[in-house]
C-alpha cells in the first residue's frame, strides 16, 4: 500500500465530522475518566438502576460524549469488569521481567494483585454484583482472561516446586484456588475502614503462601 492510499483509509477509519484524528492518549484518558466515573455510579446505584444520563451528569457531559468512546452500557460495564484481570495480568508480565527467584518472583506477584483489587475496589465488587448483566460474549472473553490468571499463577507455582521450595500435587488446581482467595479481598477491604489496604494485603498475601505451605 502507497503512503497516500494509506492516509486515506486512516483518514476514512476517523469519527465521521471531526475532521481531525483524537490521539490515542487523549482517548485513553478519557475513557478512564468514564470507567472511573461509570464503575463508582454502577457501585453506588446497581447497574440496571443507573443511567447513562446519569453518568453524563457526573462527568458534565452528553450522552453522544459517552458513545463517541463507547457503544452503549453494556459496553461500559464489560471494560468495567475486565480492568481487574486485566491489570493483573500486566502486573504478572511485569513481575515476571524481573530478576528473582521463583519464590519471590510468586510473593512479588501475589502482592502486586492484591494490591490491583484493593486500589480498584469498586471496579471488582461491580464484577461480581453484576456479571448477570455481561453480554454472553463479554462474560465469556472476561472468563478466558481469569483463566489464563490461573494458568500464569500455577506456572509460577509449578516453578517453585521444581526448586525445592513448595510441595504440593496440583499446581495447576492450588492457583485456582489462590485465585478465588484474593478474589475475597473485595469482602474483607472497604476504604476509609479500619483495616488498612496494607494490612488487607498482607494478610491475602500470607493467606495465599500458607495454602501452599509456604512459611
Amino acid at each position: 500500500m502507497t503512503k497516500s492510499s494509506a492516509a486515506s483509509v486512516k483518514k476514512q477509519a476517523s469519527p465521521p465530522g471531526t475532521g481531525r484524528e483524537i490521539k490515542p492518549g487523549v482517548v485513553a484518558f478519557k475513557r478512564a475518566r468514564i470507567l472511573e466515573e461509570a464503575s463508582a455510579l454502577f457501585f453506588e446505584k446497581g447497574y440496571e438502576a443507573a443511567t447513562l444520563e446519569m453518568l453524563a451528569d457526573r462527568l458534565s457531559a452528553t450522552k453522544p460524549f459517552l458513545y463517541t468512546y463507547f457503544k452503549g452500557k453494556s459496553a461500559i460495564l464489560s471494560a468495567i469488569c475486565e480492568v481487574g484481570v486485566k491489570e493483573s495480568l500486566a502486573a504478572l508480565d511485569r513481575m515476571a521481567e524481573t530478576e528473582r527467584t521463583s519464590i519471590d518472583l510468586l510473593k512479588a506477584s501475589l502482592r502486586e494483585v492484591a494490591e490491583i483489587i484493593v486500589a480498584r475496589h469498586e471496579y471488582l465488587v461491580v464484577y461480581q454484583r453484576e456479571m448477570m448483566n455481561l453480554e454472553r460474549t463479554d462474560a465469556q472473553r472476561i472468563l478466558r482472561l481469569r483463566h489464563e490468571f490461573d494458568l500464569r499463577i500455577g506456572k509460577l507455582i509449578e516453578d517453585c516446586v521444581r526448586d525445592g521450595d513448595v510441595t504440593v500435587p496440583d499446581a495447576a488446581a492450588m492457583s485456582v484456588w489462590i485465585g478465588g482467595l484474593l478474589s475475597w479481598i473485595t469482602y474483607c477491604y472497604r476504604p476509609g475502614s479500619k483495616r488498612s489496604a496494607e494490612m488487607v494485603v498482607d494478610q491475602a498475601v500470607e493467606a495465599c503462601l500458607r495454602l501452599i505451605a509456604v512459611a
